[in-house]
């Protein structure tokens, strides 16, 4: 049994405490059975009611998209392949609108959404990353774009930026992202630490930005890679400091990162 499944009470225990605060959106570290990965919904959180912030109960799945996607040995490995996550489950919803819930959870053009995830690439790749999403439509792309040797973010059908950091097979990363609609920027952090900080657009240690003014809706995360890669410890969350650490030291941070200074400038 993986250290993650402590992090899963500590996370519970978190969120009961938080339901009138920004925090952890949701956060699964695939201690699922191995095999498919399509309608798991374990982890805590992922029934998120963006507006109130408060936590629903209604919690959302995970959707297989293409390829090969599959929990392994407690982590998650794509190859060829993906898989997204809502940040609201089903609750409710009008019969002849599947988006009905999923508008719930979503970030409208406004707010800033992050990511924490555990990336190692586990052989060659073209490309491989998680994404934000606007309903059925990838926007916003944080990892190894194509054709790119190096940690960067592609921005769906505008442009690329990137960082001068190799990928390297084998190699296990924390990445973090931030999707800050409010400043108008992206920000991508490899390997973020207590040092690490993110204050705005005009105030951060993030290892790549990039100018943004995209307006979508942000309601879902997608784990996907084009070579074999494998996914642990996922975080989406609505401040820096709880996407930061791997979740099995959330613990050690206080339940989510309280004791993880900020540094300010």
């Amino acid at each position: 049994m993986k250290r993650s499944v402590v992090l899963v009470a500590a996370i519970a225990v978190m969120l009961a405490v938080q339901s009138a605060n920004a925090g952890v959106i949701g956060a699964d570290s695939f201690d699922y059975p191995d095999g498919t990965i399509d309608g798991q919904t374990g982890g805590v959180g992922w029934d998120w009611d963006n507006l109130a912030k408060v936590h629903t109960g209604t919690v959302s799945d995970w959707d297989y998209l293409w390829g090969n996607a599959a929990v392994q040995g407690g982590t998650l490995v794509t190859n060829d392949g993906g898989a997204y996550r809502q940040y609201n489950g089903p609750g409710e919803g009008v019969a002849d609108d599947p988006e009905t819930d999923e508008r719930v959870g979503a970030f409208r053009g406004e707010g800033i959404v992050y990511y924490g995830v555990t990336y190692t690439q586990l052989a060659s790749n073209p490309w491989s990353g998680f994404s934000g999403y606007d309903f059925g439509a990838e926007r916003i792309f944080f990892g190894m774009p194509g054709g790119q040797g190096n940690f960067g973010i592609d921005e769906s059908g505008v442009g690329q930026s990137n960082s001068t950091i190799p990928v390297v097979v084998g190699e296990t990363y924390r990445l973090v992202a931030a999707i800050d609609f409010d400043g108008d920027q992206l920000r991508l952090w490899v390997n973020p630490d207590g040092d690490d900080f993110d204050n705005g657009a005009l105030d951060n240690s993030a290892d790549v930005t990039r100018d943004y003014a995209g307006t979508n809706w942000n309601t879902a995360v997608r784990l996907a890679s084009g070579g074999p890669t494998q996914w642990d410890d996922l975080i989406v969350a609505a401040d820096f400091v709880s996407a930061v650490p791997e979740p099995a030291t959330l613990v050690l941070f206080g339940l989510g990162g309280l004791f993880l200074a900020r540094r300010k400038k």
